[in-house]
């Protein structure tokens, strides 16, 4: 068994133990602008994941220090949307809701990459 299995192996017990923690998230995946430069969204997605209301410093897409409010932990790899320009899995311009309705802009998404898929094992998504 090798790193990657261990770490896989790892998430998903993460994933199971904290079942109980973790709350319905809207994901809105940005796909494009429409004519007047308003965003336009795909259809919401419901994902599974531990929401942590605590503002902390952190690092945004362009590297710059900023106030994040929640933090939103996905133990499992989100899909990508494939729309042309965006930054996949997680883009910035995208919207993501926790229960209580309070959203922010996405300050940054983070997470290892699996090196058998190209994607994230898990994300930790940071809202303002």
């Amino acid at each position: 068994m090798g790193l990657a299995d261990i770490v896989r192996s790892g998430i998903a017990l993460a994933k199971e133990v904290t079942s109980d923690l973790q709350v319905d998230v809207s994901h809105e995946a940005w796909i494009s602008n429409d004519s007047y430069g308003k965003r336009v969204y795909a259809a919401a997605v419901t994902l599974s994941g531990i929401v942590e209301k605590k503002e902390r410093l952190i690092r945004d897409f362009a590297g710059v220090v900023v106030v994040s409010k929640t933090k939103i932990t996905i133990l499992q790899p989100v899909t990508a949307n494939g729309a042309t320009g965006r930054r996949e899995p997680i883009d910035p311009r995208d919207r993501i809701t926790p229960p209580d309705g309070v959203t922010g802009p996405i300050l940054n998404a983070e997470g290892m990459i699996d090196s058998s898929t190209g994607a994230p094992y898990m994300f930790e998504i940071y809202l303002g």
